[in-house]
């Protein structure tokens, strides 16, 4: 919404500023004529408005603009450029002054510019100071005070203001004495506007009618001396004598005056006949033909004879102004036009004026005299009041004496009674706050020592006394990572984890436990200086953060702290050994987080645990990527096992006697759509944390054993195929159902079947595993121990097993033709497999050499590369058919 009010915010203030120079163009063009050249003109308070809304820059070209049209292609007199002149002072003025006083200002621009300027343009004119120069004068005072007033008023109560710095709307404050100011204005101005219009269109009229009677009595006249004549007119000619001629122009002179009004007799074709005017006939004729106060059709009235095309000041285009008056000699051919001049009437008219504005000035000052009395009289309690609460409490708090003020008025007396009453009040509480204070007091240093001690409870672990969480918290927020304002300086946070510390809690109890965790907090602390802060995060985590000059240093401290657990706890009379590892992330190096560096340094830590006990290491994006990705692959595990991912690669055994295909391992594979093909190493550990193998490895049995049954269902040489199973299974009770299950709804008989396990089953419940081994051999089912040697099973286990055959694992053959030491471990497992009746599988088998040092000891079966790699399935059953072929 805000948004779409700033959209059209431009639009907004060009049109009101457009809407305001068309209003001011309107009202420069329709003046409100009073009488004679005296007019009243208000495009100033447009021009004011604009002014305070848009400001004197924008403001003053309107005004210029304005005019200038007014002046130049209206017409107007020069004198109209006087309220330019205002404008300019009062915008100026306003500038200058932080004050709101418009008024004050064009007061002064009219007492010390405007008033003087029309006296000096009189005077050059006329070489006198005129009663028409000084209605000129008070006339052109009051109508730019009324339009100084009407615009201040238009500003105090309209809503739009202030335009300059957006369209906002707000309101203006207001003080009694300009409100009662402005009414009192506004009650006088009005009365007298309207008292001026009537009273001039008064005096226009009376005078108009007296010259019209004026000139029909003396037509009247001049018409019946003439009628009684002896003037001839027939058939159309007019003949006069030049005796005629005379007695017409004496009895012209005889009804005029030529300070008075003129008399023109004029013929049928517009010559002139008789004329009082001292002009020739000629310049009369021209002077009749070519003016239009002369024609006929003209009715009478007052007319501008003789205007001139650009006049200084108003009055001036009515200098020679006339009453013009037609009247027909009939049934002579005669026109008699009487002119009757202005000029004789003008200056009682102006002087009449010029007492009412003297009048309205006058009653203004008077008026605003009173009012300025009764604001006084009436603000007068209510300032003393104003002034008496200021600052009122603090006045209470030293005791002064409080003298309130006292009024006649109603309401200012209830006001005053009221601050009376509220600071007794507040003196009554004043004292009861002062006995509060002394308990407030006590109470305050009760809290300060509880504050304190809730401060060490919030930031400071209990046990061991160093800074906690939140003071590692605070304190991130002090070094103020997110700023760019300054450079900052390079630190490393040290994650240190205690190594195996839940089996000294289980094993010796918390208490004990605690002990230590107090007992490696002292040895830490040993580190702690300006530079090295050190934070206890939870349980048997610390967190160093180290501010260094060289890397050198993060890693001395790095086996400074390791090497603070070297020598063993005495507890309880009893040596007790503990190590740490730690994970190191610089900032800004390894992030630009206080959480990135401390997530990046957790990563850390973890590599150093797996590195062994009591080491230190870096941070790099090595181990970032691989992290990454291996979330990435095992959140993408289960879709790929619903996805249609995994393939199952098959890998023939050649029997070593015959050099036959007896069976088959089935491979998984994944075809990740993102990776490519994922290698197993990768991706069954991943499985293996996420409980997802249980799963893949149901999948796996599933698909080997439909795959089989249908190579058999399509005549292909019936052999066992190998499944790898997890060693979780013997841990969830469900791998015989699951194996059970398989084989009855894909139809494979269980002698096809060869489940190959690891020496890790028999880490936890061996005598489970045992049983559950033995019931799978009773149903037919081949048992092989795969990657035997590798793992953590002993002899003894592995004569308990019901096994079938025995897979050397890779490792054993790798150099096994150069290492005397690994070919005497290959033949030895070799004859154990056989002194235990057990099929000696050698998988890995890649060059023809190792094919025949195995044959010479006797393996039964060889698997690897040299015969071929994993194939799919259709691959497989060409091998298979090339091979027996």
């Amino acid at each position: 919404m805000l948004q779409h009010k700033k959209n059209y915010l431009p639009l907004l203030l060009a049109s009101w500023f457009a809407f305001l120079a068309a209003l001011a163009l309107v009202l420069e063009a329709n003046e409100l004529h009073l009488i004679f050249g005296i007019s009243l003109v208000f495009t100033n308070v447009v021009l004011l408005m604009m002014i305070r809304c848009y400001g004197l820059y924008l403001g003053l070209p309107v005004a210029v603009l304005v005019y200038g049209v007014s002046i130049w292609g209206m017409g107007a007199p020069y004198f109209r450029a006087v309220f330019l002149l205002e404008l300019i002072a009062v915008g100026l003025l306003l500038r200058q002054s932080k004050k709101d006083a418009m008024l004050r200002a064009d007061s002064l621009f009219w007492l010390c510019i405007g008033g003087p300027l029309i006296l000096a343009v009189y005077f050059v004119k006329d070489h006198s100071i005129s009663v028409e120069c000084w209605l000129m004068i008070f006339v052109s005072v009051t109508n730019g005070l009324a339009n100084v007033l009407a615009a201040d008023i238009l500003h105090k109560y309209l809503p739009v203001v202030q335009i300059k710095k957006g369209f906002t709307i707000r309101e203006v404050p207001l003080t009694f004495s300009k409100i009662l100011f402005q009414v009192i204005s506004v009650c006088i101005a009005l009365p007298f506007l309207f008292y001026a219009v009537n009273n001039s269109r008064t005096a226009e009229n009376s005078v108009s009618s007296y010259a019209d009677q004026l000139a029909s009595n003396t037509a009247q006249h001049i018409k019946m001396d003439i009628n009684s004549s002896d003037i001839s007119y027939a058939d159309g000619v007019l003949s006069l004598s030049p005796q005629q001629e005379q007695e017409l122009k004496v009895l012209i002179e005889r009804y005029s005056s030529r300070d008075n009004y003129r008399i023109i007799l004029s013929g049928p074709q517009n010559e002139i006949v008789a004329d009082n005017n001292p002009l020739s006939d000629g310049e009369a004729s021209s002077s009749l033909s070519s003016d239009v106060i002369y024609s006929r059709s003209q009715p009478s009235g007052f007319y501008l004879y003789g205007q001139k095309a650009r006049i200084v000041m108003p009055m001036e285009r009515w200098d020679d102004a006339q009453y013009i008056s037609h009247s027909d000699m009939k049934p002579l051919p005669f026109k008699l036009t009487i002119l009757v001049p202005l000029a004789p009437y003008r200056a009682d008219i102006y002087a009449q004026h010029l007492n009412q504005f003297l009048f309205l000035i006058l009653l203004f000052v008077c008026a605003s005299a009173v009012g300025k009395l009764l604001t006084r009289r009436i603000l007068h309690s209510l300032v003393q009041l104003t002034t008496l609460t200021t600052n009122l409490p603090d006045k209470l708090v030293s005791s002064q004496q409080v003298t309130w003020p006292k009024s006649r008025i109603y309401e200012v007396r209830s006001l005053i009674h009221n601050f009376r009453m509220m600071s007794n009040k507040l003196v009554h509480m004043l004292q009861d706050s002062l006995q509060n204070n002394l308990l407030l007091e006590e109470q305050t240093a009760r809290l300060i020592k509880s504050e304190k001690k809730l401060h060490k409870l919030a930031y400071y672990d209990m046990l061991t006394d160093l800074p906690n969480r939140l003071h590692f918290k605070e304190y991130t927020r002090s070094l103020n990572l997110e700023s760019d304002e300054e450079p900052k300086r390079p630190f490393a946070v040290m994650f240190a984890d205690l190594n195996r510390f839940k089996q000294v809690n289980d094993t010796l109890g918390h208490s004990i436990g605690d002990l230590l965790i107090s007992m490696v907090a002292a040895r830490f602390a040993a580190l702690v200086s300006e530079a090295c802060k050190l934070f206890r995060l939870s349980g048997d985590e610390f967190l160093f953060v180290l501010h260094y000059e060289d890397i050198q240093d993060v890693q001395e401290v790095a086996q400074q702290i390791c090497q603070l657990l070297e020598e063993p706890f005495d507890i309880g009379g009893r040596p007790q050994y503990i190590t740490v590892s730690v994970g190191i992330s610089v900032y800004p190096f390894d992030g630009f987080s206080m959480e990135q560096v401390m997530r990046n340094a957790d990563i850390a830590m973890y590599v150093a645990k797996e590195q062994g006990d009591g080491l230190y290491h870096f941070y790099d994006n090595l181990i970032e990527n691989e992290r990454a990705e291996s979330m990435q692959l095992e959140a993408d595990l289960r879709r790929a096992l619903h996805g249609g991912q995994f393939r199952l690669y098959y890998q023939p055994k050649i029997d070593a006697a015959s050099r036959e295909i007896i069976g088959a391992e089935a491979l998984l594979r994944w075809l990740h759509p993102d990776f490519g093909s994922v290698p197993p190493d990768k991706f069954i550990p991943l499985a293996e944390n996420s409980g997802i193998i249980l799963d893949i490895d149901e999948w796996v049995l599933r698909e080997a054993c439909r795959q089989n049954k249908q190579w058999q269902d399509d005549g292909l040489a019936r052999f066992p195929v190998a499944v790898n199973i997890s060693a979780r299974h013997f841990y969830q009770n469900n791998l015989i159902p699951m194996i059970t299950r398989t084989l009855r709804e894909t139809g494979l008989e269980p002698k096809y079947l060869v489940l190959e396990i690891t020496e890790g089953m028999l880490i936890r419940n061996v005598e489970y595993s045992v049983r559950v081994l033995e019931e799978l051999r009773q149903m037919g089912i081949h048992i092989s121990m795969d990657d035997f040697g590798t793992g953590y099973s002993s002899l003894s286990q592995l004569d308990r097993l019901p096994l079938s055959e025995m897979k050397l694992d890779r490792s054993f053959l790798s150099g096994l033709l150069e290492d005397s030491r690994k070919s005497s471990i290959v033949r030895a497992v070799i004859e154990l497999g056989h002194h235990m009746d057990l099929q000696v599988v050698a998988e890995g088998i890649e060059a023809s050499e190792e094919l025949e040092y195995l044959t010479e000891l006797e393996c039964d079966q060889f698997q690897g590369y040299f015969f071929s790699k994993p194939l799919p399935s259709k691959e497989f059953i060409m091998f298979v058919k090339h091979w027996i072929a």
